[in-house]
């Protein structure tokens, strides 16, 4: 064993001795180790690590033991916050007397989760662009109160906002990054909260951010994030799909309108401006001819002849502006907007064959994105300058190779999950209902989603693939589960509120969409059973998947669509073991899976489950446990 695995190795029994109930994980002992030499070596590591794994200490020790300087991006709020309010804490009480373990941490978020003071003194005096009285009252009474709470805060972060806001309200006092003029341009720039927190970062040992944070700093020439010689990337399953989405680009009429309002707010002169709205207008025009269509390279004339003219309406606009004496902020933010629009439209006139471009409907408006077919390129740097640990509880297969590592399955580390999951767990898949697409199968899975129910007593958690099938289902099974038996649906309430009244009502089922297949932690009798109406494809109309399949050719249902349905229903059936106490049964009613070619990769990450397609051993399973529990 190295030096360093081994002084990894003694700080975590140090850590662990702090905890509560602490129990020795190997599979955390065996990534502590892995994470260590490749932290020595500078070579980045992929680790699939297993649900009760412990891979948050698994991979945040070594770093802490070697003195290294990190940032840990993750997929979900939830994982932050669980670094923020417990794994982070607990180590800095761990190392906090061992001069050479001490470390800080900061979390650091986009700048539009900030409160803007340049806005608030705006707002205050008066002077605000958007007048209070021109806003609903509800709205113009939360900006009052936020006015006056970023008097009394220290962060000015919006999950700090002690009283309940609405979106409309907080953007009046936030600014995102194409407004914002930068530090040095504004009168705030030294008590600016973004910049207190980025200061903050600069000299922390740990800087805690999500995936999009990340990919935008990518694009924005490392602009956001200090420097790190380790970055972290927790639920990179998820990894692809963001740097995607922050390397695309997105373009509306009311987005090149608003920077033209914008502009408006700063110039004596509306020509321009007023050119730039009406050409706004006309993409609008232009782009429903498109809608839910990919478009051809080079794009269609018409598109590329309006995007053309709002490219060279904002160069005109910008030039105006820099040519003005005095910068007041609205200058300064017209500036902004107006420059990176240029900078977006130059981005989609100039799309290469990587990009994918395609026109969508959002509410009854035509929007425009060029998404990248694959995003190695963006996360090349990443990996040239940084070591890099990859970890997720479900690694897909494929997931390296795309990612743009040099690294095959076959190099994946895999360290096992502490559960027992044959005696705690089973799988069944029913090889006996109608097939998705069938007439019949609606009622035929209406009764088997009770008849399970009636086997585990509620405690149920049951995922669809659509709100139409949920709504459905529910519409049909509610007030007939059983005495006792409460029916939860996904829009009854707030993720978190509604989470908590499951986990309170051990009887109750919660009825919920995909948004729930992942950061779904409800350990204990709260939850005995997930059901999972079919195999989670992705959809067959996604403008990007679309063309990833046509660059695949033949092989695209196996290594896009495939692996993609795989890691779903890997982290749905996730989150049905949470504790070593926990037990309970993985319902999958999709009966291709007894019939195709795929079942093998597509339940790959379910394979430690023991499966049955007997619905009595379901019953039988739940009917063992009851009796063995103790009374």
């Amino acid at each position: 064993m190295t030096p360093s695995a081994k002084a990894a190795l003694a700080l975590l029994e140090k850590v662990v001795a702090r905890l509560s109930n602490a129990e020795s994980r190997s599979g955390q002992a065996d990534m502590v180790v892995h994470v260590a030499d490749a932290l020595t070596s500078g070579d980045s590591i992929v680790v699939q690590a297993g649900t009760g794994t412990g891979k948050t200490l698994g991979y945040l020790v070594p770093i802490l033991a070697a003195g290294r300087t990190a940032v840990v991006a993750t997929y979900t709020k939830a994982l932050q916050d669980q670094l923020a309010s417990v794994d982070l804490p607990l180590l800095e009480r761990a190392c906090e007397h061992d001069d050479d373990l001490a470390f800080s941490w900061a979390i650091l978020k986009g700048r539009n989760n900030y409160l803007c003071r340049q806005r608030v003194s705006e707002i205050e005096t008066g002077h605000d662009q958007l007048p209070l009285n021109d806003v609903p009252r509800d709205v113009a009474r939360d900006v009052r109160r936020l006015v006056e709470w970023a008097n009394e805060t220290t962060t000015g972060e919006i999950s700090d906002v002690p009283f309940p806001i609405g979106d409309s309200a907080w953007r009046k006092v936030s600014l995102g990054s194409d407004e914002c003029p930068g530090k040095a341009k504004c009168e705030f720039g030294e008590t600016c909260f973004t910049e207190v927190a980025r200061d903050k970062a600069r000299s922390a040992n740990v800087i805690v951010v999500n995936f999009t944070l990340y990919g935008l700093d990518l694009e924005q020439s490392r602009e956001f994030l200090p420097p790190h010689d380790v970055v972290v990337f927790d639920e990179v399953h998820e990894l692809e799909d963001v740097i995607s989405e922050t390397a695309s680009v997105t373009l509306t009429g009311r987005m090149i309108a608003t920077a033209a309002e914008s502009a408006r707010a700063a110039l004596t002169r509306q020509k321009l401006p007023n050119a730039l709205v009406k050409t706004a207008k006309e993409l609008d025009e232009v782009l429903g001819r498109y809608a839910a269509q990919r478009l051809s390279q080079p794009l269609p004339a018409d598109v590329h002849d309006t995007l053309h003219t709002a490219d060279e309406q904002c160069r005109m606009i910008l030039d105006e502006l820099e040519a003005l004496v005095n910068e007041t902020p609205e200058q300064l933010r017209a500036r902004s907007a107006i420059g990176r629009m240029g900078e977006a439209l130059a981005k989609v006139l100039a799309a290469s064959s990587n990009m994918v471009v395609f026109v969508t409907e959002v509410r009854g408006a035509a929007r425009l994105t060029a998404a990248p077919k694959r995003v190695d390129h963006v996360l090349a740097e990443v990996w040239d300058d940084t070591t890099a640990i990859l970890t997720s509880a479900t690694i897909p297969p494929g997931l390296p190779r795309r990612l743009g590592l040099g690294l095959s399955d076959d190099d994946i580390v895999r360290v096992a999950s502490p559960f027992d999951y044959k005696k705690q767990s089973l799988l069944y898949l029913a090889d006996d209902l109608p097939l998705p697409n069938a007439s019949d199968r609606a009622p035929k899975l209406q009764a088997r989603i009770r008849e399970l129910i009636s086997f585990s007593g509620g405690s149920a958690l049951v995922l669809f693939t659509s709100w139409s099938v949920l709504r459905d289902t529910a519409d049909a099974l509610d007030g007939t589960l059983g005495d006792g038996i409460t029916l939860y649906r996904q829009d009854d309430m707030p993720k978190k509120a509604l989470l908590e009244a499951f986990r309170d009502d051990h009887s109750s089922c919660l009825f919920a969409t995909r948004g729930f297949f992942q950061g779904v932690d409800v350990p204990g009798d709260a939850l005995r059973l997930v059901i999972i109406d079919k195999v989670p494809f992705p959809a067959l109309n996604d403008p990007l998947l679309d063309a990833r399949r046509d660059e695949a050719g033949d092989s695209a249902f196996m290594t896009i669509d495939v692996p993609m349905a795989a890691a779903s229903l890997a982290q749905a059936a996730g989150r049905l073991i949470r504790t070593a106490a926990d037990h309970g049964v993985v319902a999958v009613l999709d009966p291709r899976l007894g019939k195709k070619r795929y079942k093998n990769a597509v339940l790959f990450g379910v394979s430690h489950m023991p499966e049955t397609t007997r619905l009595v051993e379901v019953q039988e399973f739940f009917d063992k446990r009851a009796t063995s529990r103790p009374s």
